[in-house]
């Protein structure tokens, strides 16, 4: 409750502020809103943060300030701004979500969206809030750009058939495990048709297996230990709503023991900081993108014919949801306006492009396909994933001309995880989770890369789990989900 004081002031300030279907901007008092998100200063912010005042002030009566930098100096920005107290309006916000409203540094958000954000209750589907409400409230706007995992390989189709190797088993009728045994095959064959320039044909890690074996994490991290299977088509013999240690399955142990055995044959790079890419010219290139949408791009990027495998369908559950939201914070003097302003970015094509890209014909252009097409990333460069108003912005070059269109088509497909919103409190495992940490940093990457072999150590990495505290921190995440799914009736 040490921020009641401040809700009941910005309460009284929101009450004598008109609604927003009803203000003109000359009845607003001006207003600066600070905004921390994701984003490269560049050479031509002035001239597009000129451009976005101009349009604010036009609408609402205030201005807006980024702050931009890189995931790691925001992420540590964020946590000093917060512990501080700090006053500002809005920030980027992402798996530290939970922690920051425990802490109470939000603005609760159902009541302003009601008032001022229609247009973005218009466009979201309920399970979006669903994710990010804790206790009843929404404290987050998530990015709508359907985030989920969803991992394929892109083969290179000209160099398989120039080494004479199929891949029409990509499009057949095959079973999840079915496709899983030919992509292993086709690699071996890659390589005894000495097929890759670089020695080595493909990666592995941790993506695929994952998307092998669809999940729910519940401890904020994919690869974290503690899980709930998603949909009918995952882990065999575990239980829907049972938590679990995915490291402890025969599925892991057959998955870690194909990968040392590709790495033996040359199949995967034994230096771990190689990196797999077309700009490499690797044949098999993993990739994790919703519905395939940047596939055209790399084809006209690289010039060459990418045939996609898709590992699995594409699911969702709430720490993809909280890789990417926006928030107002509690020390904002206007949350109201923050409001409308994120409302904004949702409403209007026009607002959203400039504050993705820039100024046309200045920072921007749309080539022959309608696509906008950045004249120089130096000069206006923000992360643009990291935005509201992903699917108003118009797509650049990187996306189909026709991304919405395709969004929503996949949106039928996508399958959510049970336990959409599910926050666990990882204050009674503090110490275990910090211990199995170090665990997964030791044990986790050489295993699913194939530089570690699994006779030797996967009993080991098993064993440092279950002696840094798995077993206590399952039950604990088990409790804390049964108490969660009975206060909802599940």
């Amino acid at each position: 409750m040490k921020k009641l004081a401040l809700f009941l002031a910005l309460a009284l300030l929101m009450a004598t502020i008109p609604s927003a279907a009803l203000a003109e901007a000359t009845e607003l008092a001006p207003y600066e809103l600070v905004w921390y998100t994701l984003g490269t200063p560049a050479d031509g912010d002035a001239a597009v943060m000129e451009a976005i005042n101009e349009y604010l002030t036009e609408k609402f009566n205030c201005t807006l300030r980024i702050i931009a930098s890189g995931a790691a100096e925001h992420d540590e920005r964020l946590n000093l701004l917060i512990n501080g107290m700090e006053k500002f309006d809005l920030c980027f916000v992402a798996q530290d979500y939970a922690s920051y409203v425990a802490m109470e540094a939000f603005y609760p958000l159902t009541d302003l969206l009601d008032e001022y954000g229609q247009d973005i209750l218009a466009q979201y589907p309920q399970s979006l809030w669903d994710s990010v409400t804790i206790r009843g409230e929404i404290y987050a706007v998530p990015t709508h750009k359907y985030s989920c995992s969803h991992y394929y390989y892109m083969f290179n189709k000209g160099a398989a058939d120039a080494a004479g190797v199929d891949l029409s088993w990509i499009n057949g009728d095959g079973t999840k495990m079915e496709k899983w045994e030919s992509f292993k095959e086709t690699l071996y064959a890659l390589k005894e048709a000495n097929a890759s320039p670089n020695g080595y044909i493909t990666n592995l890690g941790t993506g695929p297996f994952n998307a092998l074996y669809p999940t729910e994490c519940l401890t904020g991290n994919d690869n974290e230990p503690g899980v709930v299977t998603i949909g009918g088509d995952s882990f065999a013999n575990q239980e829907p709503g049972v938590v679990f240690n995915q490291y402890d399955t025969p599925e892991f142990e057959a998955y870690v023991r194909d990968a040392y055995a590709m790495a033996q044959a040359g199949i995967l790079p034994l230096d771990p900081e190689t990196t797999v890419g077309l700009a490499e010219g690797d044949i098999a290139v993993q990739n994790q993108d919703s519905m395939g949408k940047c596939l055209p791009g790399y084809e006209a990027q690289y010039g060459i014919e990418l045939e996609a495998y898709f590992i699995n369908y594409a699911f969702t559950n709430t720490n993809k949801i909280y890789g990417s939201m926006n928030a107002i914070s509690a020390t904002s003097e206007d949350p109201a306006r923050a409001m409308m302003f994120l409302n904004e970015m949702i409403a209007s094509t026009e607002f959203a492009n400039l504050v993705f890209y820039g100024i046309e014909g200045v920072n921007w252009n749309r080539n022959e396909n309608g696509q906008i097409e950045m004249t120089n990333p130096k000069t206006y460069n923000m992360t643009t994933w990291a935005l509201p108003g992903f699917l108003t912005a118009e797509p650049d070059v990187s996306l189909p001309i026709d991304m919405v269109d395709h969004y929503n088509a996949f949106a039928e497909t996508l399958v959510y995880a049970d336990n959409m919103g599910f926050a666990l409190d990882k204050t009674p495992i503090t110490v275990e989770m910090a211990a199995i940490s170090n665990v997964m940093a030791e044990y986790l990457a050489p295993l699913c890369n194939g530089l570690s072999d699994p006779d030797e150590n996967l009993p080991k990495f098993r064993e440092a789990l279950k002696a840094a505290g798995v077993d206590t921190v399952i039950a604990e995440i088990q409790s804390q989900l049964d108490d969660w799914r009975a206060e909802r009736g599940m």
